[in-house]
């Protein structure tokens, strides 16, 4: 789960004692087994639920949640969907299957500064039907209405948003999909996955090294099998020809990379284990 998600139960005022976190399986995708058991309880203690928030690309390992099945539970359930999408999301332009019912999620998130190449920060939320987010914002605008003593002078311009001033960050994604055509995405985000392909490929023929999450889109979470992997990437990070984050992954530290950029080539995903052997082997001098 993304950090967001607690931070917008907080905004609305729930409390985040309020989130219930759900298990995952050994793949990383939430259990939908656990799901309804949770909301059962819920409702059994006196509880409220309200919504369920899936994951299409987790940020970790970019894991994708059975968004079909979870959008059954909601159906049934008379909850919101929500899909964090805001990784992995637009990788459905390059492989659909994949996301499975996507369609049926109430709102999705998107960051277009990561699969569609943007600059930080623009990102958009999407709702299945606009009525809900209308709705959602009219008692604001009832109330800026009601503190005027002439209803008529009383203006309030907003769109969907909790944010108030902001650049106009549609303007370049806008331009940029007109120029390049969805295509050239579709073609990008391939590449990225391909890379991926290629990387987990790689770290499996090495006797060094070892994936410790399945590669489900972009996102490749490995280790060292016998070195300090903090302390590799650390000096991975001062040798300055490969950047690579960390993530933590059922209680072990990970070394994680993730293909985001429409310029890397096979070359710079080849160099990825080179550099990582090479950290290694300075560590001990």
């Amino acid at each position: 789960m993304h950090f967001s998600i607690p931070k917008a139960v907080a905004l609305l005022g729930i409390g985040r004692g309020n989130l219930r976190l759900i298990a995952t399986d050994d793949n990383l995708r939430m259990r939908t087994d656990v799901l309804r058991h949770a909301i059962a309880e819920d409702r059994q203690a006196g509880r409220v639920p309200i919504a369920i928030v899936a994951t299409v690309g987790t940020v970790v390992s970019g894991a994708i949640d059975p968004i079909l099945e979870i959008a059954a539970i909601a159906r049934a359930e008379d909850l919101w969907l929500h899909a964090d999408g805001a990784y992995g999301a637009l990788a459905a332009l390059a492989v659909p299957e994949r996301f499975d019912g996507l369609a049926l999620a109430d709102s999705v998130s998107l960051d277009a500064h990561k699969w569609l190449y943007q600059t930080v920060d623009c990102s958009c939320l999407l709702y299945r039907d606009p009525e809900a987010a209308r709705a959602a914002f009219s008692h604001s605008a009832d109330y800026v209405r009601a503190l005027s003593e002439d209803p008529t002078e009383a203006f309030l311009f907003f769109e969907e948003s909790i944010e108030l001033t902001r650049r106009f960050r549609a303007l370049k994604l806008w331009m940029s999909l007109q120029y390049h055509g969805r295509r050239a995405y579709r073609q990008a985000i391939e590449r990225d996955l391909r890379h991926a392909q290629l990387l987990a490929d790689a770290i499996d023929a090495h006797p060094e090294l070892e994936l410790i999450a399945p590669v489900a889109l972009s996102a490749v979470c490995f280790r060292h099998r016998s070195k300090d992997n903090e302390a590799i990437l650390r000096r991975l990070i001062a040798r300055d020809r490969v950047y690579l984050s960390n993530a933590m992954v059922d209680g072990q530290f990970a070394l994680r990379a993730c293909f985001v950029n429409h310029r890397t080539t096979e070359e710079d995903v080849v160099a990825i284990i080179g550099e990582v052997m090479a950290a290694a082997d300075e560590i001990n001098q």
